[in-house]
């Protein structure tokens, strides 16, 4: 077979490589923009349940379709501009890829513990968090507060969050209430280090 026969055949199979290429780098980034994501913890306001000792967890980015509705003690990344309406712009911003491409750093998304729910009483007594009058059972907690928090009751569609580490996060006690809208994620699964998988 002759050289110019073969180079359109050699054009076409780098067509379809290419072709290929492109799907795969545009499902990778649907299902991590739409879908799951990863997110690294480095900071300290979740500790004791994550360090910062480069903890990786997935995260579930739709959880609450199927008229799910966010529960006490679940795990989420949300955004903490609470003043700002989220767009699917914020979205494709916050997709990792896109962050490292566009040298960003998310540092408005926060990984905290669901406290309150709407129409929650939330308030402090002597170290520890009561909501609608009973106190919080918080076996996950880093030690008691040491400053509590003005009595709040959670308005509608708004929930109130809290790292675990309650002396070192900065969460609803400084922001307020964060709305359901502002949730970016749920987190599912520890995946790293290997020595600590679990789901949530």
């Amino acid at each position: 077979m002759s050289e110019t026969q073969n180079t359109p055949r050699n054009i076409s199979a780098a067509i379809y490589w290419v072709k290929q290429l492109l799907l795969i780098i545009v499902a990778t980034l649907l299902i991590s923009t739409l879908i799951v994501q990863t997110y690294n913890i480095n900071d300290v306001s979740m500790e004791p349940t994550f360090d910062r000792q480069g903890n990786r967890v997935l995260v579930f980015l739709t959880p609450y379709i199927f008229n799910a509705e966010p529960d006490h003690g679940d795990i989420l990344i949300v955004d903490s501009r609470v003043d700002n309406e989220r767009t699917f712009e914020d979205r494709i911003r916050e997709n990792p890829i896109i962050s490292i491409i566009m040298g960003e750093y998310n540092e408005h998304l926060w990984i905290k513990r669901v406290v309150g729910l709407p129409g929650d009483k939330l308030e402090y007594k002597d170290g520890y968090v009561y909501r609608n009058g009973s106190r919080l059972e918080e076996d996950y907690v880093a030690g008691e507060m040491s400053s509590g928090f003005d009595p709040v009751e959670v308005p509608e569609d708004h929930i109130y969050i809290m790292g675990d580490n309650r002396n070192r996060s900065s969460d609803s006690r400084q922001i307020g209430p964060v709305p359901i809208s502002n949730i970016q994620g749920r987190v599912v699964l520890r995946f790293f280090p290997v020595d600590k998988v679990s789901t949530f």
